[in-house]
């Protein structure tokens, strides 16, 4: 018993400890739990679903190769071979993104200790929940892995170190989580974190289509109601939406990896100090929650990097001509200068 005491007007009482009434966390084995003390079983899922995104990775691929593969020289082989992990990291972020909406709405009104882990009073129909999460678990899991795999073989041009410590520390907490079968509803609020991702694909995209002759992006351009300076080139076209792009992901990235990522951990942190994880081992808990404050630290500093370059504190960060950025800059900041008048007046 944890014994608290009051003296002055207020009586001399007693205090269970929290531990002492919570229900008991239990193993649940159900048909996608992870289990680390069957090293084969483990390998062999993980190899299943790091295949579930390697295939179409490798399919996407030879389409781009087959397409463009060949015509530019040195610069074409680099959006060939960089292309299908942007078109992956596309897909994944819309699959596990929903899935952790789907999540979060099914364990919103959950008792609070189903939100940590599994106990003897989790009721069934939770448990259809965790059943989805622990699939999830290992798609995520296998697309870390897998991606991490090329952002190592093609560095830095898929990401710098900070997008490779944000692989490990992913796959790590996965794997731990999975594996105890804690924190089934931070879960869902980490995987939402990657529906900024997409936008990330997007301006890729645009960044490449204008390194090339194709007149495409100057079609859009006066589609989506540019004109002047957005008009004269291929380049100033496809830059001009880039930056409009930009400018939404740093609001999407503030929402869901700023604001939801932030409400998710200080809900997290408030019922730790609560005592509502006490029957959870000290070693994955505290592991995992150093991995999501970590994750948070990395958070802050993306967007302090996008801030900087939003209000052209930093400068532009690729020069006129085409001269690409790589890595963290690629994928994280703003490419171009902002467009004369937000392109709108000739």
């Amino acid at each position: 018993m944890d014994t608290r005491t009051r003296t002055g007007p207020f009586k001399r009482f007693a205090m269970p400890s929290a531990k002492s009434v919570l229900p008991a966390r239990i193993r649940y084995d159900g048909p996608y739990s992870m289990d680390l003390g069957n090293p084969a079983q483990f390998s062999l899922c993980l190899l299943r679903y790091a295949m579930l995104w390697e295939v179409p990775r490798y399919l996407s691929g030879a389409f781009f190769r087959r397409r463009w593969g060949g015509k530019d020289g040195k610069a074409n082989e680099e959006f060939t071979s960089c292309a299908p992990s942007y078109v992956m990291s596309f897909i994944h972020a819309f699959v596990v993104g929903g899935l952790g909406i789907w999540v979060m709405t099914g364990l919103w009104a959950s008792p609070l200790h189903d939100k940590f882990f599994i106990n003897d009073a989790t009721p069934p129909e939770t448990l259809k929940i965790v059943d989805v999460i622990e699939r999830t678990n290992w798609v995520f899991f296998g697309y870390m892995m897998d991606d991490l795999a090329h952002v190592l073989a093609r560095y830095p041009k898929l990401g710098k170190m900070d997008m490779v410590a944000h692989h490990l520390v992913f796959i790590v907490c996965s794997i731990l989580a999975g594996y105890a079968q804690i924190f089934v509803f931070p879960f869902s609020w980490l995987l939402i974190g990657e529906l900024s991702t997409p936008l990330l694909t997007v301006k890729w995209f645009l960044r490449q289509s204008g390194l090339g002759t194709s007149k495409r992006p100057i079609a859009w351009a006066k589609a989506l109601g540019f004109k002047g300076k957005a008009l004269e080139s291929t380049y100033e076209a496809a830059s001009a939406i880039e930056y409009k792009v930009s400018e939404i992901f740093v609001f999407v990235f503030f929402v869901v990896r700023v604001c939801a990522y932030g409400a998710g951990l200080t809900h997290l942190l408030r019922h730790l100090l609560l005592g509502d994880m006490a029957n959870v081992p000290p070693w994955p808990r505290y592991t995992v929650i150093g991995i999501i404050l970590a994750g948070a630290a990395l958070n802050g500093h993306w967007f302090k990097i996008m801030i900087t370059k939003a209000l052209g504190l930093g400068g532009g960060s690729k020069k006129k001509g085409g001269k690409k950025e790589s890595g963290e800059d690629a994928m994280y900041t703003f490419s171009a200068a902002k467009p004369e008048n937000d392109g709108k007046t000739d």
